[in-house]
Parts: structure tokens; C-alpha cells; sequence
């Protein structure tokens, strides 16, 4: 026999040791999950629904975690851009990763404008680290250009700095 934990001796409880409701046990988890990280509201439901929590009750919980400002997609997509800037990415890394994750296209492209205003200069300051010679023949050239692209650099960016015959 198959029992839930939310009923009979292995109930859940809240901290008073009253048994704990289907909308508490939604809200813990996902204020759990965004105590490892800030997460998007895609993530949120998505492991919600995954837990088994009706629809109802994620709908509630995230209204809720807007409304206390715990989720809050614009400030995910600003903290991961931010991040990606200081780890050396582009910006089409940081497109995909947000996209990945449910940001909607126009705070993903809000975030990305506004930390990657300078990009081929990030771009130059990836490529001096990985290279500290500034590569001149044509096959150091190629994986230069291949480092910038796998860091998520746009193809653009990655030719004004290395020029056309990489």
C-alpha cells in the first residue's frame, strides 16, 4: 500500500505540528528551492508540477512569491547576465541559458542590452586571458575565433576582432 505523506502518521506538519496543507507543503518547497537559488517562474512551476501539486495551488504559490518579490524574472535574467559578463560569456550564451529557463524574449533582451553594452570589448578582454599573444596565424586565428564562439560571443563581435579570414 502506497501511503501519502500527507496523511496518517507520516503526515507532513507545519512548525506548530499541526498537519500541514497542500498550499503549505507548495509554498516550503519552492521557497526552499529559492533559498539555494534565484530561480525563474518556468523553474518554479515547473518543479512544482513535477512534485504533483495541482495547478491551483502553483498558480496561488507564485502569485504569492511575486507579490513578496521572492521571484522576480526581470532580476533573474539581470543577475545571470551580470554573471556571464564576469565569467567572460556572451551574450548569445546568456540568450539560450534565459530562454532555457522560461525568461520571456523581451527581459531576456532588456537584461542582455543593458550588461553587454560594450561587448566586443568583453569579448577582447575573454580572448587576452585564454591568449596573451594576440594570435597571428590563420590556424591560431580559427581557434581563437572557435574560443570566442563556444564562450557564446556573436559571430559579429568575434570577426571585428579577429577580422574576416578566421
Amino acid at each position: 500500500m502506497v501511503r501519502s505523506p500527507d496523511v496518517g502518521p507520516d503526515a507532513r506538519k507545519d512548525r506548530h505540528g499541526a498537519p500541514a496543507t497542500l498550499v503549505d507543503v507548495a509554498w516550503r518547497r519552492a521557497v526552499r528551492l529559492l533559498a539555494a537559488r534565484d530561480r525563474s517562474t518556468h523553474e518554479i512551476r515547473v518543479r512544482l508540477e513535477a512534485a504533483g501539486t495541482a495547478p491551483d495551488i502553483v498558480v496561488a504559490t507564485i502569485t504569492r512569491l511575486r507579490e513578496l518579490r521572492y521571484l522576480d524574472d526581470e532580476r533573474f535574467a539581470r543577475t545571470a547576465a551580470e554573471n556571464a559578463v564576469r565569467r567572460g560569456h556572451g551574450s548569445e550564451r546568456v540568450r539560450a541559458a534565459l530562454a532555457a529557463k522560461g525568461v520571456a524574449e523581451a527581459l531576456a533582451d532588456a537584461a542582455v542590452t543593458t550588461a553587454f553594452a560594450d561587448e566586443p570589448a568583453l569579448a577582447q578582454a575573454a580572448l587576452t586571458r585564454r591568449f596573451p599573444a594576440p594570435p597571428r596565424e590563420p590556424r591560431d586565428r580559427a581557434r581563437a575565433a572557435r574560443f570566442l564562439l563556444q564562450r557564446g560571443f556573436p559571430e559579429a563581435v568575434v570577426l571585428t576582432i579577429l577580422g574576416e579570414g578566421c
